[in-house]
């Protein structure tokens, strides 16, 4: 079966040690690969941040060459394609801008050299290779949202759900179908705040938009704090009109898991069907997995993490 691993964000060394707890162990070849042929299904987001990136796709990578992992895109590694691939009407994708810059700068620093930066265009092209997400038998794995009208018209325009040049220009114009797709698969579904309420994010830009809790009925939501993911004070306790919300929410009895939304404290099931493993190992938190054997409702005795690495 499967061991499902949240977003890693150059942390090389954790990795190994939750790697080594789920019962893998190098090959001849230096392959960690689990005796009873298991696969790791990584979630994304393998780069910036973390201190050792380059050996994090290094690892991530290995185990996907030799079929003892499967991997998906984050937003992370989205961002990079953008950042890099130049827009015909000048500039790039994603404009080098101070904050876009912040962002992706450890990753930058750690393929500074000729040589390495040469390493880093290879890299990127395996990005274009991963898919947006994953359905397998019995479970689906995306980094930040699945939303199936979105999922559905990914299918339509992008064979195996991986990325091309032509979709990302298309994808880079706010607005745009595929730009909405794209957000929101790989950024989560955001709504409006009520006005004059704005947020500062983690890396301080302010926001007007808040990301919700998808895999939640809003309808059910007594309070802010039950539907939004960011912690306002001066909002947590208000109630949440649902009925100026999108209705939609994920009902399905598929067990879907992914990262991207930095949850902290105890790690735990969302609800029975869907689980977040980013616990924010990039901030200080733990590198979660769980250890997937088939079953449709989801348990968190089936959730594991290793001590973080000193």
């Amino acid at each position: 079966m499967y061991d499902l691993i949240g977003d890693i964000h150059g942390h090389a060394d954790e990795l190994r040690a939750l790697l080594h707890h789920l019962g893998y162990r190098p090959d001849a070849s230096g392959v960690p690969r689990h005796p009873a042929g298991r696969q790791v299904i990584f979630l994304g987001d393998y780069i910036d941040r973390g201190p050792k990136i380059r050996e994090t796709l290094q690892l991530v990578r290995s185990m996907v060459a030799s079929s003892a992992a499967l991997a998906i895109l984050g937003n992370h590694e989205y961002n990079a394609l953008a950042f890099w691939q130049k827009d015909p009407a000048g500039g790039y994708l994603r404009p080098h801008r101070p904050w876009h810059i912040m962002q992706h700068l450890r990753t930058i620093e750690e393929f500074c050299t000729p040589e390495l930066h040469r390493e880093w265009q290879g890299h990127l092209a395996w990005f274009r290779t991963l898919p947006l997400a994953l359905e397998l038998p019995g479970l689906r794995a995306v980094h930040a949202c699945w939303e199936p009208r979105h999922l559905a018209y990914l299918r339509q325009e992008l064979p195996g759900l991986r990325l091309t040049p032509a979709f990302m220009l298309r994808a880079s114009r706010r607005g745009s179908p595929e730009y909405e797709a794209t957000e929101v698969t790989l950024k989560g579904r955001e709504v409006a705040l009520p006005e004059g309420i704005s947020f500062h994010d983690k890396d301080g830009h302010q926001r007007y938009l808040m990301r919700v809790r998808w895999w939640q009925n809003p309808a059910a939501a007594a309070a802010y704090r039950d539907y939004y993911l960011e912690d306002l004070p001066e909002l947590q306790n208000q109630p949440v009109n649902a009925t100026s919300l999108d209705p939609w929410h994920y009902q399905d009895e598929k067990p879907v898991f992914f990262g991207h939304y930095w949850l902290r404290g105890e790690p735990r099931i969302l609800q029975p069907y869907a689980v977040c493993l980013d616990y924010s190992v990039a901030k200080g938190g733990q590198l979660i997995g769980y250890r997937w054997d088939g079953e449709q409702v989801l348990s968190a005795a089936k959730l594991v993490w290793a001590p973080r690495a000193n």
